[in-house]
């Protein structure tokens, strides 16, 4: 009756032999992985048993820290106190063809005009037309292109034209282009005077401020400091001081 037990207790005497170290063969196949690096504590009775089972596994070797090479210095270009002049290229030679002015436009005097003419306190002449025209008669003309070639010795002075007008009713762009054509009337007489025309300004004003008590179909020719030429000294006296022929 005990033969039979034998067999039954060798393999439980193997079985629980086997089982240990396979379960320490799980948990310790790598130690690296444990918190804080360390191995957990063995059982003394497996001591053995582990250290059958462990492979030694060798720590990886580092590879040699490279020499500690000089940094290179370069040499920093000096900063100029201030920057260089901008370069300026000058434009090329090109010849320009020079042409003559244009003449003026010839004034034809109108027999049975009605215009006339007076000084002004500064010098200057006021031309008085009929309303709504900016014919000139022969007398007129005259007075212009005596004022004109008088003029022309006082290259420091320059004339504004004044030109104004009036009609009957409201409208506003014809009072201005009779202005226009009496002004450049006067213009071309003064041109063909001798005076130049950067020394001429024109101006249409059309009809003038209701607060104006001079004639309103008039023409007043002003004289002002030319602020261009200033260097050039008159022969003697200033237009003011003459009177132009009426």
């Amino acid at each position: 009756m005990n033969r039979p037990l034998l067999p039954l207790l060798s393999f439980s005497a193997v079985l629980a032999c086997s089982l240990p170290c396979a379960a320490f063969a799980q948990v310790t196949s790598n130690l690296d992985n444990l918190p804080g690096g360390k191995p957990a504590l063995q059982p003394a009775h497996h001591a053995a048993t582990h250290s059958s089972h462990t492979k030694t596994v060798a720590a990886p070797t580092q590879a040699p820290a490279p020499a500690s090479v000089a940094p290179k210095h370069e040499t920093v270009p000096a900063v100029p106190a201030a920057p260089p002049p901008p370069v300026i290229l000058p434009p090329p030679f090109v010849p320009v063809a020079l042409h003559a002015p244009t003449p003026a436009d010839p004034v034809k005097p109108v027999p049975d005009a009605k215009s006339s003419t007076s000084t002004l306190s500064g010098g200057g002449l006021r031309i008085l037309f009929p309303s709504g025209e900016a014919s000139l008669n022969e007398e007129s003309i005259k007075a212009v292109q005596a004022f004109g070639a008088e003029l022309k010795n006082y290259p420091e002075q320059r004339a504004v034209l004044l030109a104004y007008a009036t009609l009957p009713g409201d409208d506003i762009s014809m009072p201005r282009r009779i202005a226009l054509a009496r002004a450049l009337s006067i213009r071309s007489l003064l041109i063909q005077a001798g005076v130049a025309t950067t020394r001429i300004y024109p101006r249409a004003l059309g009809r003038p401020e209701k607060t104006d008590t001079s004639p309103a179909d008039r023409l007043d020719i002003e004289l002002q400091s030319n602020p261009v030429s200033t260097s050039a000294a008159p022969a003697s006296g200033t237009p003011s001081e003459k009177k132009a022929t009426p």
